[in-house]
């Protein structure tokens, strides 16, 4: 499977996981070109994760023009924010893109980069810990909400909760006795398997716990018959993505990151 065909699938998730957030909460912006989010109070922060403004996967779905791209801009700078992102995945056009970008005035963001590994799908040994890992349904996680918040404290978690028994995706938590100390989900879209939404809570870090989830998601990606397994992450979170390339994943592409600032 190529980097435009990954990019493309990444696009079906991102979608699916929009169409579980509540109408009320979102921040995108209707468009039939790129996922296009926009949230004034974040436009502040100097980094691409923390800002939430910003346009992904745009060229991906459909041959896009010069104007298509002016006409997202236009919501920024209608919007007034300081600052925002445009992430550049891989897609046909990509090289006519980046020469519209700068002629728009956005710059290649300098800082960390953004790798999406990918491995094929296949079943695999659980990773040896002395935590339990279980798939769990949304009485589970209901249950279990205030472990899960301080699994990903101070980042939100909201989407935890949101995607629960919704079609296309599945929780995992990871037990240290009867305490949830990880937590992950796996979403797919047909023979397309993606590993996101990873955390634990910082004083059980060491114990295995992603290394655990990582496995029971390829394993659970399997029994649903995918073929190939993706995830996300940043290179300057090592521990991370250490754990990735230990459970044979590689990098196919880093995302392109350009930002526009007033």
């Amino acid at each position: 499977m190529g980097p435009h065909e990954i990019a493309r699938r990444l696009l079906a998730i991102r979608q699916a996981e929009l169409d579980c957030v509540p109408r009320d909460s979102r921040i995108q912006v209707p468009s039939d070109t790129a996922v296009v989010t926009l949230d004034p109070p974040s436009a502040s922060s100097p980094y691409p994760s923390a800002n939430r403004n910003g346009v992904t996967f745009f060229g991906c779905g459909r041959r896009v023009s010069r104007s298509d791209l002016l006409e997202i801009l236009d919501v920024f700078s209608e919007s007034k924010v300081q600052r925002f992102f445009f992430w550049m995945s891989p897609n046909p056009q990509e090289e006519e893109i980046t020469g519209w970008l700068g002629d728009n005035g956005l710059k290649p963001f300098k800082g960390t980069t953004y790798p999406t590994l990918i491995r094929p799908v296949e079943s695999v040994d659980p990773f040896p810990t002395g935590l339990a890992v279980r798939r769990v349904s949304g009485r589970e996680v209901e249950r279990r909400k205030d472990a899960i918040l301080r699994i990903f404290k101070p980042w939100p978690c909201s989407f935890f909760f949101q995607c629960v028994d919704r079609g296309g995706f599945d929780q995992f938590l990871a037990y240290d006795g009867d305490t949830p100390v990880s937590a992950a989900i796996l979403a797919r879209q047909g023979d397309f398997a993606y590993l996101g939404w990873a955390g634990t809570a910082e004083v059980h870090r060491g114990k295995g716990g992603q290394n655990a989830l990582i496995r029971a998601r390829l394993n659970r990606a399997a029994e649903l018959g995918c073929r190939v397994a993706c995830s996300e992450t940043l290179t300057m979170l090592k521990t991370s993505l250490g754990n990735l390339q230990r459970n044979g994943f590689e990098t196919v592409y880093t995302k392109k990151v350009y930002v526009w600032e007033a």
